[in-house]
C-alpha cells in the first residue's frame, strides 16, 4: 500500500467519524424522544387517559383499512363513513402496523415515532444556519415542547401524520428543492381539509423566486384541494350532506369567501376576535414566548395564521379549542420552531457567539421550566413525577368492567371506555344505537356519555332499565348492564362487524 493510498483511506475514515460523531447525539436525542413519548402514551392509555372517542374513531377506520374495507366508523353513527367527518386518507398508511398488532396502542407508539421522524428534519433545518451543538438544542426544545406533549396526552389524531411531513415541506422551500417541495406538499394535503391553505400559503411564498408558475400552480393545487374537500367529498359522504366544521357563521360568515370579504373589510374586527377572550392570547404567548418571539422575523410564520385562526375564530360554545391543549398546537409549533431558526438567522444572531449560547440556554430551559411548573400542559410531569404509573379506584373500576365484557358483542360505551373495547367488540357511543347492543357501559359520575356532549349517563341508564337492561356488573360509579335478549357473542358485534341492525 502506497503512502498516498494510506493517507487518503485515514482521510476518508476520519471524516466518516467525524459525521457520526456530530451526529450520535442527534440519533440518541431522537430514540429518547421516541421512547418517552410512546412510554408516556401507553400508560395514559392504562390509565383511561387516551382512551377515549377519538383513539377509538381511527381505531375502527385504520383497522377497516387494513382488511381492505371503507371506513366505517360506529363510533360516529351506524354506517357511517370516516369521509364524512374528515378528509384523512393519509390515515390508511398505518393499516400495515394492524397486521403485526391489531391493536388501538399501535397507534399511540406510531404518534411516538412520527414526532421523532421530525426531529432529524428541524435539526438539518437549523445546522445550516448554526453549530451541532445549538442545533441539537434547538432539537430538545422541539421535541419536548409543552405542544408535542398535549398532544400525546390525548389519543391520537391524524395531524400526528403532518408532523414529520410538514417540516419536510418547509425545509425543502428552504432548502429551494422544487421536486420534494411538491411531493410533500401533495402529501401534506391528504393529511386534513384545512391543509388545504396551508398548502395555499407554501405557493404563496414559493411566488417569491423564479419559476413563479410553480408557486402559481401549489397555490391552485391548494385552493383546489381545499373546495373539492370541503364542499364536494366531506358533504357527499356526511350523514347530513354538510362540511361539518365550517362553525365560523357567527363570527366571520357562513363560509370561506364570506368570511375572506369580512376580514379584508373589517379588519379590527377580525384582529380582536383573534387575540380575545385573554385564553387564546394565552394560548398564543405559549407558542411564541420560548421561541423568544423570533418567529415573527421570519416569513415562515404565516404558515401558522390558517392553523391558529381556524380555531380562535370558532365560536364561543367551542372555547375549548382557544386552550392550549389536545393536539391542536403539535402544527403550529413545527412552523414556529422552523420559523424561529430562520428569524434569528435574519437577525444575524447565530454568528454572534454570546447571543447563541444564550438563546440555546434560554431555548433548553423552557421545555423542563414549563414541564416542571405546569401540569396541565405537561403530561411529562405525571411521569417523571411516577404519578402515570399509578392507577386509582376509577381507574381500577374502568379496567374491571372491561375485564367483564366478553370480545364479539355489541357494546354501547362511554366514549372514556370506548378506546378500550373497539379492537374486539362492536362499539358505540351510548345511546347512539338506540339501546339495541348487548351491552351497556356508562359511568355515572360523567356530565355526559361523551361523543361531542352526548346524553347524560343518569339518562341512558334510566332508559336501558326501562326496556329490561339489567346491571351485571358495577364498581364505583361504573356501571355494566345487559340486554334481555343477550344470546352470546356475534361475527356480526365483532370489531368488522355490521352492528346490531337490524333486531
Amino acid at each position: 500500500m502506497t503512502a498516498a493510498v494510506a493517507s487518503e483511506r485515514k482521510s476518508r475514515r476520519m471524516l466518516w467519524l467525524g459525521y457520526h460523531r456530530e451526529r450520535w447525539p442527534l440519533w440518541v436525542l431522537c430514540v429518547s424522544a421516541f421512547g418517552v413519548y410512546a412510554l408516556t402514551a401507553l400508560l395514559r392509555h392504562r390509565q383511561f387517559g387516551t382512551a377515549g372517542y377519538d383513539l377509538g374513531i381511527f381505531d375502527q377506520a385504520i383497522r377497516r383499512y387494513a382488511h381492505f374495507q371503507a371506513p366505517i366508523v360506529a363510533l360516529k353513527g351506524p354506517g357511517y363513513n370516516i369521509f364524512g367527518d374528515h378528509f384523512h386518507p393519509i390515515i390508511a398508511l398505518a393499516a400495515p402496523i394492524y397486521w403485526v398488532w391489531d391493536d388501538p396502542r399501535a397507534l399511540l407508539v406510531l404518534q411516538a415515532a412520527l414526532i421523532a421522524a421530525s426531529i432529524p428534519v428541524v435539526y438539518r433545518f437549523a445546522r445550516r444556519r448554526t453549530t451541532s451543538r445549538v442545533s441539537i438544542a434547538i432539537g430538545f426544545a422541539y421535541a419536548f415542547s409543552w405542544a408535542f406533549q398535549t398532544m400525546v396526552n390525548f389519543q391520537f389524531h391524524e395531524v400526528a401524520f403532518g408532523v414529520p411531513i410538514l417540516a419536510l415541506v418547509i425545509d425543502a422551500l428552504d432548502r429551494r428543492d422544487d421536486r420534494q417541495l411538491v411531493v410533500f406538499a401533495l402529501l401534506l394535503l391528504l393529511v386534513r381539509e384545512d391543509m388545504g391553505i396551508v398548502v395555499l400559503l407554501i405557493g404563496f411564498l414559493r411566488c417569491f423566486r423564479r419559476p413563479r408558475w410553480l408557486g402559481f400552480a401549489i397555490i391552485g393545487a391548494g385552493a383546489l384541494m381545499y373546495e373539492l374537500t370541503t364542499a364536494v367529498i366531506l358533504p357527499h359522504f356526511a350523514p347530513n350532506g354538510a362540511f361539518a366544521y365550517w362553525q365560523y357563521g357567527p363570527t366571520l360568515g357562513p363560509n370561506l369567501s364570506s368570511a375572506v370579504t369580512n376580514t379584508l373589510t373589517k379588519p379590527w374586527h377580525t384582529i380582536s376576535l383573534f387575540f380575545s377572550p385573554f385564553v387564546k392570547t394565552r394560548t398564543l404567548l405559549l407558542l411564541v414566548a420560548p421561541l423568544a418571539f423570533l418567529p415573527f422575523r421570519s416569513r415562515y410564520s404565516l404558515l401558522a395564521l390558517p392553523l391558529l385562526a381556524q380555531r380562535f375564530f370558532e365560536p364561543a360554545e367551542r372555547h375549548r379549542l382557544w386552550e392550549p391543549g389536545y393536539h391542536y398546537n403539535a402544527l403550529p409549533w413545527v412552523i414556529l420552531v422552523l420559523a424561529m431558526i430562520d428569524g434569528a438567522d435574519r437577525l444575524r444572531l447565530w454568528s454572534r457567539p454570546r447571543v447563541t449560547a444564550t438563546l440555546a440556554v434560554f431555548l433548553l430551559a423552557c421545555p423542563v421550566v414549563i414541564t416542571a411548573a405546569n401540569r396541565n400542559v405537561a403530561v411529562l410531569h405525571d411521569l417523571f413525577t411516577g404519578k402515570l404509573f399509578t392507577l386509582d379506584a376509577e381507574m381500577r373500576a374502568q379496567a374491571a368492567t372491561v375485564a367483564h365484557i366478553p370480545s364479539g358483542v355489541c357494546v354501547e360505551a362511554d366514549d372514556r371506555i370506548a378506546g378500550h373495547l373497539t379492537r374486539r367488540d362492536y362499539v358505540t357511543i351510548a345511546g347512539l344505537a338506540g339501546l339495541r347492543s348487548d351491552f351497556v357501559v356508562l359511568d355515572l359520575s360523567q356530565p355526559d356519555v361523551g361523543g361531542n356532549a352526548g346524553p347524560k349517563p343518569r339518562t341512558v341508564f334510566d332508559q336501558a332499565v326501562t326496556k329490561g337492561y339489567r346491571v351485571v356488573f358495577s364498581d364505583g360509579d361504573l356501571r355494566l348492564l345487559q340486554s334481555p335478549t343477550y344470546a352470546g357473542p356475534s361475527a356480526r358485534c365483532g370489531p368488522l362487524g355490521s352492528g346490531p341492525w337490524p333486531r
